[in-house]
């Protein structure tokens, strides 16, 4: 019986070990180390009785009595890989970590990302959130970064039977200083415009687009003026080969007070596509591919104008005059190709770029008019039609306010190939026949020039709306 009794105890003493030691591991249940002084305790909260072993070796949660807890590693501890073995998450590893993620796709509680506070992006789409918008408004700003080509001057190649061309306008003086050229024109200012599009979604990943932009305005020009301290006047033009043919020049465009060139421009674009989304191979990545019609209008004007005095005298009230105005219109239909693809950098903001392309059939007008006091008025209009070119890549970031609203911010890129420019289709030539006093006849040979080109680059700021 001693020996019964010893071999009790010892077994008593045993089960004790046993369930202070499971006691500890329960603590380390939820990933949690015990506190100081605490170690061997019941967690804080915990009723009596809440404790107890369950089968299999588990203990009950304190908040959940029926469900089975195992030890495993603390959430901090925790790590979500991807199927190569690479961390995963909002920007992939260390990187995350440096952002404030927890690696698995949300922003967490990050210092640098929670310095943004308010202004922070509204993130519950989360990581792997589908592009997509119903309505956006905003303003395009673009700026002309090419020249213009020469315009058609009176000086013939004997050989080759072909005007020279020219940017050169006005000289002071028979052969003098040059004081007036189209290069003299600025082009880079940026004018801002209207963009608007709409977007219906026909199933699952397919929608219609309608997109407009224009209103974009460039009206610039240049003068030249001559004190009248002088007689005769002493700006001469392009027209008399700077007063060299005929030897002075012409009465309207010579022996000149003022000479002034402007140009204006401006241009719509109108298009409608259809757009099929897909899913790339990366959870945060997304793109689309897209074709539709679109039609590009483009409209320019320059003009050249000069006053003089009648016997180049001084009396204003006897004024010579002459004004000469081109005018050409591009209407650009046909059909276009193009696609974009959209990265996640985080819940709530994504970077793009979309590129469309296509071949297009260009309705192109050149119409010029002419008055002076020699000419009471003359009119040519000539029209074309030949095959255009137009490429357009914008990059863009777009930010998430909220549910329904986004900022969105572009560049925007667009080149035009084969198209009829005002200044290029300026035509001096063939009006050097000279009647009487100087006065200009009508034996003209107009033409029209559309190997033009014209590059347009700049900026675009937004609202994005979804319903």
């Amino acid at each position: 019986m001693r020996m019964l009794s010893g071999r009790m105890h010892w077994l008593t003493v045993g089960l004790a070990l046993l369930v202070s030691a499971q006691g500890f591991a329960t603590k380390r249940l939820y990933g949690q180390a015990p506190p100081a002084g605490m170690a061997g305790q019941m967690p804080y909260g915990m009723p009596p009785g809440m404790g107890g072993v369950q089968p299999g070796g588990g203990m009950m949660s304190p908040d959940r009595p029926m469900s089975m807890v195992f030890e495993g590693p603390p959430p901090m501890d925790v790590t979500y890989a991807s199927a190569s073995g690479e961390p995963r998450g909002l920007l992939g590893g260390r990187l995350a970590s440096r952002l404030g993620g927890n690696g698995n796709g949300s922003l967490g509680s990050g210092a640098l990302l929670s310095l943004l506070g308010p202004l922070a992006p509204y993130n519950e789409g989360g990581q792997g959130s589908q592009r997509w918008f119903d309505f956006y408004a905003g303003t395009v700003g673009l700026s002309r970064t090419s020249d213009f080509g020469g315009f058609a001057t009176p000086n013939r190649n004997r050989t080759t039977g072909e005007f020279a061309r020219s940017h050169l306008v006005s000289r002071n003086g028979v052969s003098g200083t040059p004081v007036l050229s189209t290069s003299d024109l600025n082009l880079d200012k940026m004018r801002y415009g209207l963009e608007l599009i709409g977007a219906l979604q026909l199933g699952p990943g397919s929608n219609v687009e309608a997109r407009y932009f224009g209103l974009n305005d460039w009206n610039v020009s240049k003068q030249a003026e001559i004190i009248p301290n002088t007689l005769p006047p002493t700006l001469y033009s392009s027209y008399s080969q700077f007063g060299t043919d005929p030897v002075g020049g012409f009465d309207d465009t010579d022996r000149s007070f003022i000479h002034k060139i402007s140009y204006n421009s401006e241009l719509h674009n109108g298009e409608v596509n259809y757009r099929r989304r897909f899913a790339s191979p990366f959870a945060s990545a997304q793109g689309s591919w897209l074709a539709g019609v679109r039609y590009f209008d483009l409209d320019e004007r320059f003009g050249f104008n000069a006053i003089g005095a009648v016997n180049n005298t001084f009396k204003f009230d006897e004024l010579r005059f002459f004004n000469h105005e081109t005018q050409t219109r591009n209407q650009l239909t046909g059909f276009q190709l193009g696609g974009d693809y959209w990265v996640n950098v985080a819940p709530g903001l994504q970077i793009g770029a979309e590129s469309k392309g296509g071949i297009y059939g260009n309705h192109a007008t050149v119409e010029s008019q002419i008055t002076a006091n020699s000419i009471p008025g003359a009119r040519e209009k000539l029209s074309d039609g030949r095959t255009a070119y137009l490429g357009e890549l914008v990059v863009s970031a777009v930010y998430r306010l909220s549910y329904s609203w986004s900022v969105k911010t572009s560049y925007n890129l667009l080149y035009v190939d084969n198209v009829a420019l005002a200044p290029e289709n300026y035509n001096t030539r063939d009006l050097s026949n000279a009647l009487g006093g100087g006065a200009f006849t009508l034996n003209r040979h107009p033409f029209i020039d559309t190997d033009g080109e014209v590059l347009y680059q700049g900026w675009s700021i937004g609202g994005e709306y979804l319903w």
